[in-house]
């Protein structure tokens, strides 16, 4: 399990009884997402469905809350820049650098983690997104406006 630092531990522990409704000291499993999220994690959608599923109609106290931030934690890394690069690379079918925007919003929309056409069309207006005249995105620079967050 992964380990975090007692100053991150002390503010979630201030921070927590935010999320609890009822005053009892727990916050309720589908707050779960949003309470991961607001400390600094960034799960998957299915992940946060999978421990909501886990944690449907439970209490969880902090204890058990700081157990599951440590599982999710642990659970990987945000992919590198050569990660997405080399994922973008596989379009271009003309080793140009380019790649279609139209093609590249269909990958942001239906592949891996689907976004919705509204992030689709916020990365896109992005620094990195932007198509140019012949409407293709140059993936070096997407990969790169990804990595900065």
């Amino acid at each position: 399990m992964a380990e975090i630092e007692q100053s991150m531990i002390d503010e979630m522990k201030d921070g927590f009884p935010l999320f609890d409704n009822k005053g009892d000291g727990k916050i309720d499993g589908a707050q779960l997402g949003d309470v991961l999220r607001s400390f600094g994690l960034n799960p998957s959608n299915a992940e946060v469905e999978k421990i909501a599923k886990a944690n449907e109609g439970k209490r969880l106290s902090f204890d058990d809350y700081l157990a599951i931030h440590k599982q999710v934690l642990g659970q990987g890394e945000v992919g590198s820049y050569e990660d997405f690069f080399e994922g973008l690379k596989l379009f271009d079918k003309e080793g140009t650098g380019l790649i279609s925007g139209a093609e590249l919003r269909h990958v942001l929309a239906t592949l891996g983690e689907k976004l919705t056409e509204a992030q689709v069309d916020e990365l896109m207006a992005g620094g990195g997104g932007q198509e140019d005249a012949e409407g293709n995105v140059n993936y070096d620079t997407f990969a790169k406006y990804l990595m900065l967050g």
